[in-house]
């Protein structure tokens, strides 16, 4: 990462702390959106620096929700996840998101049982439909937002 980069290393690092500490996760019908997964498709466009911030807010989040030891592994499988939408940005950055979205869930049903003890397949369709929900929202934002930044209104010719 160059010295420029921290910027936007600090930046996502809040949006995942503060998403999941300071704000109430989102209520959809049965499901609840964590807004610090949210931003996870930006990952294709802002790199490693986004990677390493969003890993970080994850890992802060974690020391304020639930500081059990089991529970520190989870900063290491989303950056696992986070890579791998970095690796596939060029070529499909919704690849890269379904990945994420699968690695994370697959680890959450495994946790969820271990800190809350509810049922594994309660917790892995659980797991699967919040991630699935907060991604693609994240996802579809993203699309918004690159089709406008490289899309320019034709210029009116004299």
């Amino acid at each position: 990462m160059k010295l420029g980069d921290f910027g936007t290393f600090v930046i996502f690092t809040a949006i995942y702390a503060a998403g999941t500490l300071g704000l109430p996760k989102i209520p959809f019908l049965a499901y609840q959106i964590k807004i610090g997964e949210v931003p996870t498709a930006f990952v294709a466009m802002f790199g490693i620096p986004a990677v390493f911030g969003l890993t970080l807010g994850q890992f802060i989040a974690d020391l304020g929700v639930q500081a059990s030891p089991i529970a520190m592994i989870s900063p290491v499988v989303s950056l696992v996840g986070l890579y791998l939408v970095y690796l596939l940005r060029k070529s499909s950055a919704l690849a890269g998101c379904v990945l994420y979205i699968i690695i994370t869930s697959v680890w959450l049903a495994v946790l969820l049982p271990m800190l809350s003890g509810i049922s594994t397949t309660e917790a892995a369709y659980s797991a699967f439909v919040d991630q699935t929900i907060a991604i693609m929202i994240g996802y579809a934002v993203y699309v918004i937002v690159r089709n406008t930044m490289f899309t320019r209104p034709a210029s009116a010719s004299s």
